[in-house]
C-alpha cells in the first residue's frame, strides 16, 4: 500500500496534493532531506490514524451500537456494562496513534 501525502506545499511555492510519500520522490520536488522524511512521518502517522478511526466505526456500527440500543430499551446495568466492555475493546483493538 502507498502512502499519500494528501496536500504539501514545495519550497517554491507550488500547491501539490496526493503525492507518494517517498524520500526520493519528494526530493526531486525540491524538498530537502529532513522536509521529505518529516512529510513522510506525517503521512504515516495520517494514514494510522484514518485506518484506525475507519476500523473503529466499522465496529461501532456492527458490534457496539447493536448492544447500545438494547441496554436503551432494557436501561439494565447489565446491559450497560455490555456495551461499555465492547467499546473499550474497539478502542484497545484500534488504539489511536500519539498526538504531538
Amino acid at each position: 500500500m502507498t502512502i499519500l501525502i494528501h496536500t504539501a506545499t514545495t519550497p517554491d511555492g507550488e500547491q501539490l496534493i496526493n503525492i507518494p510519500a517517498d524520500t526520493v520522490i519528494l526530493k526531486t520536488l525540491g524538498f530537502s532531506t529532513e522536509q521529505a522524511a518529516q512529510l513522510c512521518v506525517d503521512a504515516a502517522r495520517t494514514t494510522q490514524l484514518e485506518n484506525s478511526l475507519a476500523a473503529r466505526r466499522t465496529l461501532y456500527v456492527t458490534e457496539a451500537d447493536p448492544l447500545f440500543l438494547e441496554w436503551q430499551y432494557d436501561e439494565s446495568p447489565e446491559k450497560e456494562k455490555a456495551w461499555r466492555d465492547k467499546v473499550a475493546e474497539i478502542k484497545a483493538l484500534y488504539p489511536l496513534p500519539e498526538r504531538i
